[in-house]
């Protein structure tokens, strides 16, 4: 099932996976973390006076996870992984891995309609392999590229890493959209599987209030 537009509380869906509670929490706090990380990476961009958005880009990656933990450590049933050799931890909740990924950088884009392409992280493509729902439709026309010997080492330490948690997780995907002059634009989560082709085929997604009045950017809204 897809979800469409923004609820005026938590979905069903969510309640049914993190409890009532738990979900108007996330509901607020997973939107704040990325509003925060993104504010973050405005402020990367600005102090490397590049005009480019590589500063911006390369902080947003890595705060992203950072500011998620922050916001949600002190809920209950939340704790962290931290993938072998990654310089980042990946916020655990209630036995599912929150893995952000910026799809857009428009707000206009559906997020159910997006084709990952290099958006998706190599990374994130081996998590969703070992732990996301199996797709129930592949084009068996086209051939699975096979993994390199890099590729295939890092998902076999990446599940031995995943064997240490006390239950086998699932993959809930926070995709949001943003830019380095708006800011935060929109915030989507939901379930995804990974086709062999790379692209993602939805069972739930939804979209959660974005803080602030996005459309003026972050130095617009009020603190």
């Amino acid at each position: 099932m897809i979800g469409v537009g923004v609820a005026d509380g938590p979905s069903r869906w969510s309640i049914e996976r993190f409890g009532f509670a738990q979900a108007v929490a996330l509901r607020k706090r997973v939107p704040a973390a990325l509003k925060r990380a993104v504010e973050r990476a405005m402020d990367a961009r600005e102090a490397s006076e590049m005009t480019s958005d590589h500063a911006f880009g390369s902080v947003r990656w890595l705060v992203q996870y950072e500011e998620l933990h922050h916001h949600l450590q002190e809920l209950p049933d939340v704790t962290d992984l931290r993938p072998p050799g990654a310089q980042f931890r990946i916020t655990v909740c209630a036995g599912h891995l929150l893995l952000p990924w910026h799809y857009s950088s428009r707000g206009d884009v559906d997020i159910a309609r997006t084709r990952p392409g290099r958006t998706l992280s190599r990374f994130a493509r081996g998590l969703l392999a070992l732990c996301g729902p199996e797709p129930r439709y592949q084009q068996d026309t086209l051939p699975l590229m096979p993994l390199s010997d890099q590729e295939a080492d890092g998902r076999s330490e990446l599940r031995e890493a995943l064997d240490r948690l006390p239950v086998e997780p699932k993959v809930l995907l926070i995709g949001y959209a943003c830019n380095s002059e708006a800011g935060l634009l929109r915030v989507c989560w939901g379930e995804a599987a990974l086709r062999g082709n790379g692209d993602l085929e939805w069972r739930h997604v939804e979209e959660l209030p974005t803080p602030g009045d996005a459309a003026q950017g972050r130095r617009g809204v009020a603190a």
